[in-house]
């Protein structure tokens, strides 16, 4: 059984009973009202007819059978009415007169002084009033008795009305919450079918539930999980993506120097070469040795960063750019690189060897990229709570194209230059992840021939 029909069948039934329990509450009432207003119209009817009745008996010289006359003359006036009038004489109840159609046999006990009974007798209900009379020393009861045609023929069609009237509102009523149920119930399928294709793997699904009550904040919420999710799947899928590129780079990159070694290794054990040969090729062995070398401890060095916490720290300006320019002078000695400095500023917050592993690798490519003679220029100033560092060089430069891809892993733009001298690509990437730890930024500017200018901000606390 689906939501909505369960609350159907919880409300309706509820709601009908109560509905048509009211309906016959009020009818009760307004036919309890509709009978004391017939026993108060009875009560002063029959005492107008008592004292009518009452006045032609004080002739002295009146008789039973008088009195019979005049009490028949009265019922014969009032059959029109609908009344029967009926007369007992003394405390034993003597039948005086009553007529056939009245319904005063057996009601002898409830004859009365001010006594009003109300009877329900061959499918009409009646009134009976009896009231005492007292006459030359005599009691004598007086009996009315008023069967209620009228009111009963009004409320039998009452009674059909009812039923048909009920009948009717329940009718309306069932179709009527059927339709608000399915109303009601539309979001909550809405949201089904939303998260059902979102299970499914449809994650750009959304749910279409307006307004402000609590299932439209439900589908709001629901709305914000499912962005969540699609963009936690789209990182992690990315994330999946880079690592499997990383790898594939990885073997690439292996494969060459290993390739190489191999050969060579090969060549000289089967091939007679001199020593001068010989000794060209475990230079080559060795060169290629050292670029998986280093290789391999620029990898170490990117998984220490990615899974380490940081010391930050202030560090000493002065002893910090010294010694990275000592290391220039010996770097960039045998290409004769003029290196230039500019200082401006006192104030460097972080950890002191990442950062100088950050500007020695920033160095290094800008020293690949420069031909002899060249200059690299090095400007540090503080802007705002961030130290900043430009490095430029008026090296080979880039276009738009390369600079896009200048911070993936193993990317070279000039890959015979940078294997050459010894490159594995992971500079950058080692320096993007530096900058990462630090809460900054790295941003690269260059234009080919020209030279390239590298932007490194470090906040200072």
């Amino acid at each position: 059984m689906k939501l909505w029909q369960k609350l159907y069948v919880v409300l309706i039934i509820p709601i009908l009973i109560i509905l048509n329990v009211a309906i016959y509450l009020l009818f009760g009432i307004t036919y309890k009202e509709n009978i004391s207003a017939e026993k108060k119209q009875a009560i002063g009817d029959f005492g107008m007819i008592i004292d009518q009745i009452y006045g032609e008996m004080q002739d002295p010289d009146i008789n039973d059978a008088d009195i019979k006359n005049i009490i028949q003359k009265y019922t014969n006036y009032y059959k029109q009415q609908k009344i029967e009038l009926g007369l007992w004489e003394g405390t034993s109840k003597k039948k005086v007169y009553y007529s056939d159609k009245s319904h005063f046999k057996g009601q002898q006990k409830n004859i009365t002084d001010n006594k009003v009974i109300k009877l329900y007798i061959d499918g009409h209900t009646r009134l009976m009033v009896f009231k005492a009379q007292k006459y030359n020393k005599n009691i004598f009861y007086f009996g009315y008795e008023k069967t209620l045609y009228n009111l009963d023929s009004m409320w039998n069609n009452i009674r059909v009305y009812y039923a048909l009237g009920s009948l009717g509102i329940s009718v309306i009523m069932a179709i009527f919450m059927v339709f608000v149920l399915q109303k009601c119930i539309k979001p909550v399928v809405n949201l089904n079918e939303t998260v059902k294709k979102m299970a499914g793997g449809d994650l750009k699904t959304r749910t279409d539930i307006h307004g402000s009550d609590e299932l439209a904040v439900l589908g709001k919420n629901i709305n914000i999980m499912a962005e969540t999710i699609e963009k936690n799947m789209k990182q992690i899928m990315d994330e999946a993506e880079r690592k499997q590129w990383f790898i594939d780079n990885l073997a690439h990159e292996m494969k060459t120097p290993v390739t190489g070694i191999c050969g060579f290794v090969e060549y000289m054990e089967r091939a007679k070469i001199s020593d001068e040969e010989r000794m060209e090729c475990l230079e080559f062995i060795g060169h290629e040795a050292r670029r998986m070398q280093n290789m391999s401890y620029e990898l170490l060095d990117l998984a220490v960063i990615r899974h380490s916490d940081i010391k930050k720290e202030s560090i000493d300006m002065k002893k910090f750019t010294d010694e990275l320019a000592d290391w220039q002078k010996k770097r960039f000695a045998g290409k004769e690189i003029e290196a230039d400095w500019k200082v401006e500023t006192d104030k460097l917050y972080g950890d002191e060897q990442l950062l100088e592993t950050l500007l020695r690798n920033i160095f290094e490519n800008a020293f690949r990229a420069t031909d002899e003679s060249g200059k690299i220029s090095t400007y540090v100033y503080t802007t705002g709570k961030q130290t900043v560092f430009e490095v430029s060089d008026n090296g080979c430069g880039m276009d738009a194209e390369e600079l896009e891809k200048i911070k993936e892993p193993f990317y070279r733009v000039d890959k015979s230059r940078s294997r050459k001298q010894g490159g594995t690509g992971l500079g950058v990437s080692l320096c993007q992840k530096i900058v990462e730890k630090h809460e900054g930024t790295m941003e690269y500017s260059s234009e080919k021939g020209v030279g390239t200018t590298v932007t490194v901000k470090i906040p200072l606390q």
